[in-house]
């Protein structure tokens, strides 16, 4: 077993370790600093110190000069010769002399098949690759800094919370050490609180190692030891989108790696058009003035030429490399595209799985808070019942370690999901501008172009929501088992709703039958055997879990026309009455069409909704989410005309924050 004394030992060879040079004075000074933003100091010192984003940096200073070496076309070429030597011959007059000469040259390009400004525009575009390229590195190294940075945070309080277990297990072990020694305990239990002992000392140095591993990796990305006595980090939840759909689009319009697959392909373009000027003449402006003090013969006869003229040139054939050349460049277009298409299919996925991870972290911290404040109290109450004889060693030994594993798995889930959202926010570009970082050495896209390139994203990057195809079986069990007025039937057309014998011209009109006359209705379509108020709209009571909103949308459209926008207000109040509430808004939609369209149609009617709830009653957005479950969950599991007006409906799940 390992002992006490040597415990202690082995922690403080760690915290050596560890510490060693985190004490410095320098340090100390940029605590205070760093403990304002703790994620923004430390991403901003790995901008500075990381070596992949200095050698980013440089790749990007690189290009601008191959800019400036592809227009140096446009200028003309000026060139000098001289020559002075001796010479001796067998012939002539004069065998022996020293001959000197001098010219001076001056070529301009006229026209050369617009190789030059192809080219140019494909160095241009160069640039802004290496540009985008050191914006990828520069979101990458912060990502990695800022996870190594809650890692370091993580660990630390792992330890903080594996130390107090043991402090619990020893406490324990002095106790029944006491009772064997008095009698009263068994040696048994000697030796079974001595192997928990070993293994809640074994937890402790687990997790110093654990926090020695990160902290090397932090200093390998940041350059620096993690400085003392940081803030907690907290991350603005308003950066996290409320769709899958919304997080892609921002992502095909922020995402630098995207970018720069995009710029690729102009760039090979631009190479491609320049290939096609080997099939046009070239045609120069030239000049030369030249001097000599001998002429041919060798006579001491002083020379001197001039010429002005404009050169063509033109090549028939060279062996068929101009056109190998044209054809290779080609398919460097073809290669460029599909490596856009690479980059497309990337962000989505490892965007799709950040965002996810963050909607199912999120439902996981409430049920392992309950889970940790359980196991703390059933901790106490058999440590109290074991001093009174009424629980055994065993019960208190067990109770003890399940409270340490769902301590843990509680802090491990806080920080799992800031490292998701993190995650979430580099792919789609943004992380950056959320955490307020930037070099000032780095430039801005206005200062590198004034025409930034624009993309059709719906045509290049089309949207997928996996989360649609899993059907969520228990939730909709449970759901269904819901005994809720607001589910049982959706607003429908007055044709489908009225008897024929009815009488129509009663006076009182109510179209869909809540009781409210059609002249003081101000929400027309809320849905029948819904508990309404004196206007006719939704009646919110705070044990209300599902509500299903009138908002009849026109066929193939996602707009909320304005004489529907009162339900949703009446949500908002809702929600800023009861601000411990959130909300899911899910769209529905009838059997009939294609399912993959349903689903995209559901998706973009509960956004809408979700979107109006945010931007015009300014409800939080991580207090609304929206999903689109397409055919899924019908009400009515056939395809005719009430079916599908039935199906086709807005439905808010309410529940607590």
């Amino acid at each position: 077993m390992i002992t006490k004394r040597a415990l202690f030992k082995q922690k403080s060879l760690l915290l050596v370790s560890l510490t060693i040079g985190a004490f410095s004075s320098a340090n100390i000074v940029l605590a205070n600093n760093s403990s304002v933003m703790p994620l923004t100091y430390a991403s901003s010192k790995a901008l500075e110190n990381n070596p992949e984003v200095q050698e980013a940096w440089h790749v990007f200073k690189s290009s601008i000069y191959g800019v400036d070496a592809a227009r140096s076309g446009y200028l003309p070429s000026v060139d000098v010769s001289a020559s002075a030597g001796y010479e001796r011959r067998n012939y002539g007059t004069e065998k022996e002399y020293n001959r000197n000469t001098a010219e001076l040259s001056v070529t301009q390009m006229l026209y050369d098949g617009f190789r030059t400004s192809n080219t140019v525009e494909r160095f241009e575009r160069i640039q802004l690759i290496r540009y985008f390229e050191l914006m990828s590195q520069a979101e990458q190294t912060v990502l990695e800094a800022s996870i190594a940075f809650l890692d370091v945070q993580k660990f630390k309080e792992l330890i903080e919370l594996a130390e107090e277990n043991l402090q619990q297990h020893e406490s324990v072990y002095e106790q029944i050490e006491q009772s064997v020694g008095a009698g009263v305990a068994r040696a048994a239990d000697l030796e079974q609180i001595s192997g928990r002992l070993s293994l809640a000392q074994s937890n402790v140095l687990t997790e110093y190692a654990n926090l020695h591993d990160v902290t090397a990796r932090y200093l390998r990305i940041v350059g620096e030891l993690p400085v003392r006595d940081i803030k907690q980090a907290k991350l603005n939840e308003q950066n996290i989108p409320i769709s899958i759909n919304q997080a892609l689009e921002v992502a095909y319009k922020n995402s630098p790696s995207f970018y720069a697959s995009l710029y690729n392909i102009e760039a090979q373009k631009a190479n491609a058009q320049a290939q096609k000027a080997a099939f046009h003449p070239n045609v120069d402006l030239s000049a030369r003035y030249g001097s000599q003090d001998r002429d041919e013969l060798g006579l001491n006869e002083t020379r001197t030429e001039a010429r002005v003229g404009i050169d063509i040139t033109y090549n028939l054939y060279n062996g068929g490399l101009d056109n190998a050349n044209l054809k290779q460049a080609y398919q460097d277009v073809n290669i460029a595209k599909y490596q856009r298409d690479q980059a497309c299919v990337d962000i989505r996925q490892s965007l799709q799985i950040a965002y996810h991870n963050v909607k199912i972290i999120e439902q996981k911290i409430p049920t392992l808070d309950s889970y940790k404040n359980s196991s703390n109290r059933v901790k106490v109450a058999y440590r109290d019942q074991f001093d009174i004889g009424q629980r055994t060693l065993l019960d208190v030994l067990d109770a003890e370690n399940e409270a340490f594993q769902s301590n843990r798995s509680y802090i491990e889930a806080q920080y799992d999901r800031q490292t998701a959202i993190l995650t979430m926010l580099s792919e789609m570009g943004k992380l950056l501008p959320a955490l307020n970082v930037m070099s000032e050495k780095f430039p801005t896209l206005k200062e590198l172009t004034n025409d930034p390139l624009i993309h059709n994203v719906k045509n290049i990057c089309p949207t997928y929501d996996v989360a649609t195809t899993f059907k969520r079986r228990a939730f909709l069990q449970k759901k269904a088992q819901q005994d809720n007025a607001y589910m049982n039937v959706t607003a429908l057309p007055r044709y489908l709703d009225i008897p024929a014998e009815t009488n129509l011209t009663n006076s009182f009109t109510d179209d869909d039958n809540d009781g409210v006359a059609n002249e003081q209705d101000t929400c027309p379509s809320t849905p029948p055997a819904t508990n309404v108020d004196l206007s006719g709209c939704t009646l919110y009571s705070p044990q209300i879990n599902s509500v299903e909103i009138g908002i009849p949308f026109p066929a193939d459209s996602s707009d909320v026309r304005h004489e529907y926008m009162r339900e949703i207000e009446k949500l908002a109040e809702y929600l800023k009455d009861n601000p411990d509430k959130k909300v899911e808004i899910q769209g529905h939609a009838s059997l009939d069409g294609n399912e993959i369209y349903n689903r995209k149609l559901s998706e973009q009617r509960a956004f809408s909704v979700a979107r109006i709830l945010i931007e015009q009653y300014s409800i939080a957005t991580n207090r609304v989410s929206s999903f689109g479950y397409g055919i899924d969950s019908p009400k009515i599991n056939e395809v005719s005309v009430r079916a599908n007006a039935v199906n086709r409906r807005i439905e808010a799940i309410i529940t607590d924050s």
